[in-house]
């Protein structure tokens, strides 16, 4: 992002960071601003061993907190006739990026640049100091001066793809020349400028530390770069970005939607009506078992959406003029807290009359409490980076899954799985049933228990149950988890059970910070393949995703990586009375940077009791709530 005087254009070098075209930039990025890009290089002024073979670059740049973002990015060579690629894709990096000065009127500011030190291949390494400052030229035109010095020296693995089980061993400390395929990419001073026309339309000239390129960009609609170069009056350089904010709230999600003619007969008191009858037709099906309380609190429950925030406010604005309304979301019929939204968001615990008054409402089974009967696509999807020719080996599925309420706080999960692809094992494509599993939840005066039995995720099953002390005002939290499971998996005849003797016993205590919402967690404790070790996770809440980044080391080894979890659009696809069939509320997923030594492997329940808790924290709330 190009931050000019409070206008913000996307431009972003080689790698995906914010930049010109080969030099990084130290520009100011809005915190929770995503970037996805894909630059494409010449074989001359590449990155693989002879400058043979052009490729090209993906890259996922996200500012994590303000000043401070973290950049992805895999590099892949083309392979010619002449110089076939077959050895693989390249490499994988991670860049940070940290703001150490914001500009000012008077002075520049200041970035400093890292690599982590995991890569084997580092062609394009940065470790860098570099400084940026804006200045009016003239009526609708700004420049953007950038000067910075790339050192020297550089860290990485000096070892082989196939000893990847030591993530962090092998480290070399040398010069950047005493590699014997070394780019010289940022070695020394590099400096450039850009200018910019109305935020729309940029020229670029900068030196590399070895070379002299010049280029233009332009922005393609609201948040779409595209940009082309020539590098040392030679080959041509381009590529494109797209960026946007996770910040940002959906108007849509939070509206009401339009009120049907005609409704004139409701008021706050018949909360059935208001929610789920025909006034607002958006509405139907959002929300199920509705009751309003004899002391004016209303409880609910949503399964469409992972972030409780919109349903919240929803009500807000359904019951304007009741100013002290309060509001209890359920989870699978159990009570999670109490939020009343004025001039800001509070919180406080459910009483224990109110969970006895709720409990004598409830009909057996749960199911005939104004639930739906849900049905949901959830996709399933494990990968790893392959070789030049499958670039991305997976093991992807689809399942039509569904859920019934039985008790409060007990659910069976159940569904039906459609392969489409697996490159990961011999296991056959073959329709068979999704995961399927009892869960039963509980949560009361800051426990909370999840406990299920049944078939998993990564063909396990068994038994699993996780505890956590939270109070979900406060940022300290601690938990346990533990599960007894064993092999399972469908053969082109009949299921294949193995012996329930997998032990899976991990601690952790997590804390979040003030401003912004990031968890730091740690956990230790035995893992699905017996290995033991530590993990330390960094999760960042945003309005409507979480994406985490971790390292952690086992007796398997060691191993950095990130997952996040989605929401899945449209939504709703079809909404009858009593059925509905929606895309799933989330999708997870989780990557590690090292493949085959199943370091810290775990399975899924459905849920992960520490995720779903946090989405339910008055400072995530109140975030959300405050910036409305």
């Amino acid at each position: 992002m190009l931050v000019i005087y409070g206008k913000v254009a996307a431009q972003s070098n080689i790698s995906g960071k914010p930049g010109l075209i080969y030099t990084p930039t130290a520009r100011y990025v809005p915190d929770g601003n995503m970037e996805i890009g894909l630059h494409f290089f010449p074989g001359k002024y590449g990155f693989n061993s002879d400058n043979q073979n052009p490729g090209r670059v993906l890259s996922m740049n996200l500012t994590v907190l303000p000043r401070f973002d973290i950049n992805i990015n895999v590099l892949q060579l083309f392979s010619t006739a002449a110089n076939p690629v077959k050895l693989g894709l390249g490499d994988r990096q991670l860049d940070f990026r940290y703001l150490l000065m914001k500009e000012s009127k008077n002075r520049p500011s200041v970035a400093f640049i890292t690599s982590t030190p995991t890569s084997i291949s580092p062609t394009l390494l940065t470790h860098a100091l570099v400084a940026t400052k804006h200045i009016h030229v003239a009526k609708q035109w700004e420049a953007e001066v950038t000067a910075g010095y790339g050192s020297p020296y550089h860290i990485y693995r000096k070892g082989s793809t196939l000893d990847n089980y030591g993530l962090f061993a092998n480290m070399a400390f040398e010069k950047k020349e005493d590699y014997a395929y070394h780019k010289r990419y940022l070695e020394g001073p590099f400096g450039g400028v850009s200018f910019t026309y109305k935020s729309k339309f940029g020229l670029m000239l900068e030196y590399d530390s070895q070379n002299i390129n010049a280029g233009v960009y332009v922005k393609a609609f609201k948040n779409w770069v595209l940009q082309a170069a020539v590098l040392n009056g030679e080959q041509i350089t381009f590529g494109s970005a797209y960026n946007f904010s996770l910040l940002k709230q959906s108007r849509r999600m939070l509206s009401l939607g339009k009120k049907q003619n005609g409704d004139n007969g409701q008021t706050p008191a018949d909360p059935q009506k208001i929610i789920i009858g025909t006034g607002y037709r958006k509405l139907r099906g959002n929300f199920e078992n509705v009751t309003l309380d004899s002391t004016g609190v209303i409880s609910y429950e949503q399964r469409l959406n992972r972030n409780p925030f919109p349903a919240l406010y929803q009500l807000k604005q359904l019951y304007a003029d009741s100013a002290d309304m309060r509001f209890v979301p359920l989870f699978q019929g159990i009570p999670i807290a109490q939020y009343k939204l004025s001039d800001k968001l509070e919180m406080s615990e459910v009483s224990q009359e109110f969970r006895e008054r709720h409990k004598m409402r409830t009909k057996f089974p749960l199911h005939r409490n104004g639930y739906s009967l849900d049905f949901w696509v959830q996709p399933y999807f494990n990968a790893i980076f392959g070789n030049f020719d499958k670039p991305v080996q997976s093991n992807t599925s689809i399942a039509i899954q569904s859920q019934i309420l039985l008790l409060p706080g007990m659910s069976l999960d159940f569904g039906i799985l459609f392969p489409i692809v697996n490159d990961l094992d011999s296991r056959p494509k073959k329709i068979r049933p999704s995961p399927v599993f009892l869960n039963q939840f509980y949560s009361k005066n800051h426990n909370h228990i999840s406990a299920s039995a049944g078939f998993f995720q990564n063909d396990q099953y068994g038994v699993n149950i996780q505890y956590r002390r939270a109070n979900l005002q406060q940022p300290w939290s601690f938990g346990v988890e533990a599960g007894l499971t064993g092999d399972y998996y469908y053969p082109d005849k009949g299921v294949y059970y193995g012996n329930m003797e997998k032990l899976l016993l991990i601690l952790d205590a997590a804390y979040l910070l003030s401003n912004p919402d990031i968890t730091f967690k740690v956990s230790a404790g035995r893992y699905l393949a017996g290995d033991t070790g530590v993990r330390l996770d960094m999760l960042r809440q945003f309005s409507n995703v979480e994406i985490g980044f971790y390292a952690m080391t086992t007796s398997n080894g060691s191993t950095i990586g990130f997952n996040f979890a989605i929401p899945l659009f449209p939504g709703k696809l079809l909404n009858g009375k009593h059925v509905r069939f929606r895309t799933s509320s989330e999708f997870p997923w989780e990557y590690n940077y090292t493949r085959g030594y199943r370091i810290g492997e775990r399975y899924r329940t459905g849920y992960q009791l520490d995720q779903k808790l946090r989405q339910y924290h008055r400072q995530y709330l109140g975030r959300q709530y405050g910036a409305k």
